[in-house]
C-alpha cells in the first residue's frame, strides 16, 4: 500500500527533470498522476512511462489567461489525452 493510495496528483512540468521524478514516484505510491506539460511529446512519453490505467497527459499553457505573468495574446492550449 503507497502512501498516496486513491488520491490524485496533479503534477507541472512533468515531462522531464524533477517534474518527471516526482509523477513517478507518486503514481509507484499509488496516484492516479494527471501529467502537465508544454512539451507534448515527453509528457506523453512519462505518462506512458508510470503508466498503469491511472496516468493522463495534458498539455498545458499559461500564456493568454488574465492575471498570468505570462500573459499574452494567444489563447491557452489544453488537451486531455490517455
Amino acid at each position: 500500500m503507497g502512501q498516496v493510495d486513491g488520491k490524485v496528483a496533479i503534477v507541472t512540468g512533468a515531462a522531464s527533470g524533477i517534474g518527471a521524478a516526482c509523477a513517478a514516484t507518486l503514481a509507484r505510491e499509488g496516484a492516479k498522476t494527471v501529467v502537465t506539460d508544454l512539451d507534448d511529446a515527453g509528457g506523453r512519453a512519462v505518462a506512458e512511462k508510470i503508466g498503469g490505467g491511472g496516468s493522463i497527459i495534458i498539455m498545458s499553457s499559461v500564456a493568454g489567461l488574465r492575471g498570468s505573468p505570462a500573459a499574452s495574446s494567444s489563447s491557452p492550449r489544453m488537451r486531455a489525452t490517455t
